[in-house]
């Protein structure tokens, strides 16, 4: 914790508000809110935490914090912080999950729609939210054909094929009123569960059409009706017909937790969504953070069934809705569905991961037979980049358990060799690899492998030689589209199925370690470029060329600029002279 924290915790009021968590470059990495910021903001910095709170306060810098009339206003508050900053320690929905609705325009002519849209527009009548699109379109297809409703978006100047169908009362040609009472009442009725009507239009029509002997046609009546009982039949859970509401079911484990949403319309559950998110801080904040997410989108039920931990009255407020936390009764029972679900997706996960990771230790152990070394659950790979000798760099990335570890990946300028000379390149990041691993007494890998054949893996042997290493060397070669081929190892080319997951290993390896060093040696070229137009100016040093490129890009950019747009980044006014004078000279 340094001097700044210290003092800014002492500083702390009693106030509801938000609070702004900043990294080192004053970047915001996590949002919160407080009934009370002095207790809670302090509680980050004082205790044990779970894994990713640690991480979380690994990196706070600085904060800062907005103090708020009501903790309903912190609420409304932290929302829009959340979309402003998009922190990376708060809970980002990235996935899709505003679910489709059906919606029932009312305009003079309505018309019947799938959106996704959250907002009601002209008063239109909404139904769902379905479980996924398809649902949603299948059954807004079948009652399009069911019922003549408008299908065009704007009204043409003469009727369509859906008139001539019969799927259309043609509100583009008749000069009478059209009445659709009776027809949107039949739509909101089985969209509402009532669906007795619509099979008996269905089944008419199946045998009409079986009489007619068109059995196609005859099939697709039977295979609509067969899909709108399997809608409706497997409901078990019938409530209040009336009864608009979403089940929240929780479940935590190793300091995850798991949210599994159970959607109930007019008594009925229609859909789910579920996910797991990691705890920073507490338990309560994580799910108050997640459901602002999850229903600032989206049209919020009238009441929402929740445990009591988690039942926050000014939440509810903010979202417009009723949180209930039953203690008795059906009702209950759905909540515990919902947390027995939550359990379920947790534990679910778990074993994935779990077998996840005993299939890739079984990949490896199988690399190390044969190879006829010890199971390699520590492998590091390189590979170089150059571009005729120019901007030389080498990339390297770590394998823990036949998994990558981003976070040890690491990038190397070359320092002593000049022009394209691989082998030199190799030999030298080689060795500042292990020497400095040795030097901090650290852990060596159990293999390393070299993106490439026999020249790379014999400049690497010869340097761990003069080392006094001694670690097995495997070169994975490439074929002429630069796509992994065979195993180098002691001299021998070894074959592998390539549908094997040693094979799928090596080349997963292979491709990463090649783009990660792609990508750093395309950015080295860039800065590389930019910098050798700004060389030999009296007063731009290695300090003031970063300045210039990270603010202005590219050289046109400086070009076009002025010498007081240069002198507001830091650069002397002399120096700025000098900068665009040279660059004018060059054009």
């Amino acid at each position: 914790m340094n001097e700044e924290i210290k003092l800014k915790l002492e500083l702390l009021p009693d106030n509801p508000g938000c609070y702004l968590m900043k990294d080192i470059d004053g970047k915001v990495i996590y949002v919160g809110k407080a009934k009370n910021l002095k207790n809670r903001v302090r509680s980050y910095f004082h205790g044990s935490h779970n894994a990713k709170t640690t991480k979380l306060v690994s990196e706070i810098h600085t904060f800062d914090y907005i103090i708020t009339a009501s903790n309903k206003e912190s609420f409304v508050l932290e929302i829009n912080l959340i979309k402003q900053y998009d922190p990376k320690y708060n809970i980002m929905l990235k996935d899709d999950k505003t679910y489709p609705f059906i919606a029932l325009t009312n305009e003079k002519y309505p018309r019947l729609i799938v959106t996704r849209e959250a907002r009601k527009r002209n008063n239109a009548k909404y139904f769902g939210p379905y479980p996924n699109v398809r649902a949603a379109r299948t059954t807004c297809n079948l009652l399009n054909q069911l019922f003549p409703l408008r299908k065009c978006r704007n009204i043409p100047k003469k009727e369509c094929l859906y008139y001539h169908l019969g799927q259309c009362l043609g509100p583009c040609i008749t000069n009478d009123e059209l009445d659709y009472t009776e027809i949107k009442k039949e739509i909101n009725d089985f969209l509402n569960g009532k669906s007795a009507k619509v099979i008996s239009m269905l089944e008419e029509k199946m045998q009409k059409a079986a009489l007619n002997l068109e059995f196609e046609k005859a099939k697709e009546y039977r295979d609509e009706i067969n899909s709108i009982k399997s809608t409706i039949d497997p409901q078990k859970i019938d409530l209040n017909k009336n009864l608009n509401a979403d089940y929240i079911g929780t479940y935590i484990k190793d300091d995850n937790l798991a949210i599994h949403i159970l959607m109930m319309r007019q008594g009925m559950i229609i859909g789910n969504y579920q996910t797991i998110v990691p705890i920073i801080g507490n338990a309560e904040d994580t799910v108050n953070s997640f459901l602002t997410q999850y229903y600032t989108p989206s049209i919020v039920p009238k009441e929402i069934y929740l445990d009591v931990r988690y039942n926050d009255s000014d939440l509810a407020s903010v979202l417009n809705t009723k949180f209930t936390s039953p203690q008795k009764g059906q009702k209950l029972e759905v909540l515990d569905m919902a947390n027995d679900n939550a359990k379920k997706d947790i534990e679910t996960k778990f074993l994935i991961n779990q077998n996840k990771a005993l299939r890739d230790i079984d990949t490896i152990e199988q690399l190390g037979k044969i190879l006829n070394i010890k199971t390699p659950y520590l492998i590091e790979s390189f590979d170089n980049s150059n571009l005729f000798g120019e901007y030389p760099i080498s990339a390297l990335v770590v394998y823990k358990n036949g998994r990558p570890c981003p976070s040890l990946f690491r990038k190397y300028h070359v320092k002593t060799v000049k022009g394209a000379n691989d082998y030199a390149t190799m030999k030298e990041v080689v060795y500042r690899r292990y020497l400095r691993l040795k030097l901090e007494n650290k852990e060596l890998p159990d293999l390393i492998l070299m993106d490439g054949g026999q020249i790379q893996v014999n400049a690497c042997l010869e340097t761990l030689n003069s080392l006094n290493i001694n670690i097995p060397v495997a070169g994975i070669q490439k074929d002429d589209n630069h796509k992994a081929k065979l195993l180098y190892y002691e001299g021998k080319e070894i074959i592998l199925d390539k549908n094997s997951p040693v094979f799928l290993l090596l080349l997963n390896i292979s491709e990463r370690v090649h783009n990660f060093a792609i990508s750093f040696f395309r950015s080295t070229k860039a800065k590389g470029l930019f910098a050798s137009k700004l060389d030999g100016i009296k007063g731009l040093g290695k300090a003031r060329k970063e300045k210039l490129l990270s603010h202005f890009i590219t050289i046109d950019n400086i070009k076009n600029a002025n010498v007081e747009e240069l002198v507001n980044i830091g650069i002397p006014k002399d120096v700025a002279s000098l900068v665009l004078d040279k660059l004018k000279e060059d054009e």
